[in-house]
């Protein structure tokens, strides 16, 4: 009799632990679950920065052909400000 005891006993904490496994298992799949929405929320976030940056590279080099047309439009001033102080009225 004493030996089912202990074998009831044994099966008893087997079941226990079984039953805290289980629950840290849903723990665990829950703290996954939760990680991976903020995987994902993150790769939004890098995907919008990655497109403003786009944006961003797009308007430098705007700016930088803007400026390089200027130049170019303050020389042929010049210039020909240069032919008109030449010319005598």
């Amino acid at each position: 009799m004493e030996k089912i005891q202990m074998l009831e006993e044994k099966i008893t904490k087997v079941i226990e632990k079984i039953k805290t496994l289980s629950e840290e298992n849903d723990t665990l799949h829950t703290k996954m679950s939760d990680l991976q929405e903020e995987i994902d929320k993150k790769d939004v976030e890098l995907t919008s920065v990655r497109e403003e940056l786009n944006g961003a590279e797009a308007l430098k080099e705007n700016i930088e052909r803007l400026n390089s047309e200027r130049d170019t439009v303050r020389t042929q001033v010049e210039n020909l400000i240069k032919e008109l102080e030449s010319v005598e009225v």
